[in-house]
């Protein structure tokens, strides 16, 4: 349903930012949705193209208040020096 975009998830009314989520997770809650045919309850959109793929991916976003908790973790394991093993 994605692929079907007309809008801008960014800047359309319809998407919502989670108030303490991450500022490029927007989400939807479209109003004929028939789950009994097997459409989503609701619809998430990541302007930084990493969306969650789980729940648990889905909680790290609605709790990562300033940056997207990939990115963040990626420049986490980069500064981290790798320890040599002896």
């Amino acid at each position: 349903m994605i692929e079907d975009l007309t809008e801008d998830p960014r800047t359309n009314i319809n998407w919502h930012r989670h108030p303490r989520g991450c500022p490029n997770y927007r989400e939807r809650w479209p109003l004929d949705t028939d789950t009994r045919k097997g459409e989503p309850l609701y619809q998430v959109y990541c302007a930084l193209n990493t969306p969650p793929l789980t729940a648990d991916e889905q909680a790290k976003c609605l709790v990562s208040h300033t940056a997207c908790w990939r990115l963040k973790a990626k420049a986490a394991a980069k500064s981290t020096p790798a320890k040599d093993d002896e």
